[in-house]
């Protein structure tokens, strides 16, 4: 081995130290610290005025699906808004919200699939381009577009509508369906500068070099999350990802469809404060759950739950 190859190497290990030594740091300060403050509140996410103006750092979310999932009847549930252009409407009042509470330089980060129509109930086949419209929508309300996220959804992929043999002839013809089994993880700054965090919180945020590698580029593949408890939901691991990517230890993150609480979760786990509205009761009761089983795992946070009832 050369000189330069065995100083290359000792830089290396020390590099490696000082990770580990930061790794270390921030388990023991989650150990001994409870400053982390999960609010859950049963309401409607075009209704947010009860959060102050920049007061979140990033938003981790997945809008309802238009005219696709099956979702409860319940008040209020976009996701049963029949009128694609009323539900963007709609969805347009819950971004102005979010652009609102964000920080200057936080980022919306929303995960969204294209709705696909099958030509059995539709008439014909076509992709509406949810993700498209809300990055459009997005622009107008402010916010600057930055690259996306392509989720290839492994294993279990999203198969929203059949491969087309059946209607379009014999098996294998040409003008089959393309499988949908992507994601798009939109990426929506505020303007008006970049985050200063304290020195402290930049120590404690690091990122291991070999999950850095991994995280920061175009094309992820993840195995999506079970829909026994949510039809639409998203796996731990992402939200994670997403979190400990573009926020930092005490920040505080909001998702406005909180569903079953996994962005409540892996926000607790990373040491950020979070806000999580969801409108149907009985989801926000299994976010509680998961939350208080979920939270003997790491440092106790503190736990308020508004406007849910006994069952």
């Amino acid at each position: 081995m050369s000189q330069g190859e065995s100083d290359s190497s000792l830089e290396s290990l020390k590099l490696e130290a000082r990770w580990a030594q930061a790794r270390a740091h921030q388990a023991l300060t989650r150990a001994e610290e409870s400053c982390v403050r999960v609010c859950l509140r049963v309401g409607d996410s075009r209704e947010l005025g009860w959060i102050p103006d920049h007061s979140v750092h990033l938003v981790v979310t997945s809008p309802p699906y238009w005219s696709l999932k099956e979702y409860k009847e319940h008040p209020g549930q976009l996701g049963l808004i029949r009128d694609y252009e009323e539900f963007l409407d709609q969805l347009d009042r819950v971004w102005q919200h979010v652009y609102r509470v964000l920080v200057p330089g936080g980022r919306l980060v929303c995960v969204v699939g294209d709705v696909c129509l099958s030509r059995r109930e539709n008439g014909r086949h076509v992709v509406i381009p949810l993700h498209a419209d809300i990055v459009v929508r997005c622009r107008k309300l402010g916010f600057d577009n930055l690259t996306p996220i392509i989720w290839y959804k492994i294993a279990n992929a999203s198969l929203e509508v059949d491969n087309g043999s059946r209607f379009l002839g014999k098996p294998y013809e040409p003008n089959a369906i393309i499988k949908n089994d992507i994601e798009f993880i939109l990426m929506q700054r505020k303007p008006g500068g970049y985050r200063k965090p304290s020195e402290q919180q930049r120590k404690l945020s690091m990122i291991e070099k070999g999950s850095f590698a991994e995280w920061f580029q175009q094309v992820w593949r993840l195995a999506g999350a079970s829909t026994k408890e949510h039809p639409a939901p998203f796996p731990t691991e992402l939200a994670s990802r997403l979190i400990r990517m573009f926020s930092f230890v005490e920040d505080t993150v909001l998702d406005p469809f909180a569903g079953t609480g996994t962005t409540l979760i892996a926000a607790a786990q990373a040491g950020r404060n979070a806000i999580g509205v969801e409108i149907d009761p009985e989801y926000a009761r299994i976010a509680n759950r998961r939350l208080k089983s979920a939270t003997s795992l790491f440092s106790q946070p503190s736990v308020e739950v508004v406007g849910l009832t006994s069952p």
